[in-house]
Formats: structure tokens, C-alpha cells, sequence
């Protein structure tokens, strides 16, 4: 998913669009966002509510960046350690419990380890 726009474009387009600069496609086209984005963003002007992103839906990351800084530690310390091995040892020191498959999703965002699907396609 692609990040959302800023709230300082959104004021831009909503004052652009109330300076005459042109129809909500002539807009859209001009700051690249979608004409319903325009009309939405207009729509919230109007009705004086926020022009900033609402919050994604989902469940908040399990691990912090806290977390995340004592995974690395615990691959520093111990680098032929087991995906279970390393998700008790972080479990024991932060309270965060985690499945192994979560463990490497995390390592590989740390480029601690690649992809089992970058692995896979290299042969």
C-alpha cells in the first residue's frame, strides 16, 4: 500500500481548487492524485474536518523499534541461533512473543537474512 498523501498537498489542492485553478480533473491531474481524492478533500474542507490521513486499519507491529534493536543484539551474540531459539531468547528479554515465522519476516527487514523466496529463485 502505497503511503498516503501529505497533509500539506491536500491543503494545496482544496486552496488551488478555491483560487479557480481549474475542475476537480484539472486539478487532479495537476497535483497527480485521483479526482475522488479531490472531491473527498474538498468535501472534509467544507464540512471543516481534517484533511489528514486517517489511521490504517490493522493491528499495531508487534515489535517496536526497541524490540527490533534487541533481535539484532541477540543475532550479534549468537549468530547460528535457530528462528525458535532467537523467539524465546526475545521473548525472555522483552515480554514479546513471537511465532518463527515472524522472527524471520522481522530478520529480513533488518537484512539480517534474505527472503526464503529470494533464496529460492537464485538456483
Amino acid at each position: 500500500m502505497a503511503n498516503p498523501i501529505s497533509v500539506e498537498v491536500r491543503e494545496r489542492v482544496v486552496a488551488a481548487y478555491r483560487a479557480g485553478k481549474g475542475t476537480y480533473a484539472e486539478i487532479a491531474e495537476l497535483f497527480g492524485v485521483g479526482e475522488a481524492s479531490v472531491d473527498r478533500w474538498l468535501r472534509l474542507a467544507r464540512e471543516k474536518e481534517s484533511l489528514a490521513p486517517k489511521p490504517r486499519p490493522g493491528r499495531a507491529p508487534k515489535l517496536d523499534e526497541q524490540s527490533r534493536a534487541v533481535l539484532r543484539e541477540l543475532v550479534e551474540e549468537n549468530n547460528d541461533a535457530t528462528l525458535e531459539e532467537l523467539a524465546q531468547r526475545l521473548h525472555e528479554r522483552t515480554g514479546v512473543k513471537l511465532v518463527v515465522s515472524t522472527v524471520h519476516k522481522a530478520l529480513v527487514k533488518l537484512g539480517i537474512c534474505s527472503s526464503m523466496k529470494a533464496a529460492s529463485t537464485s538456483r
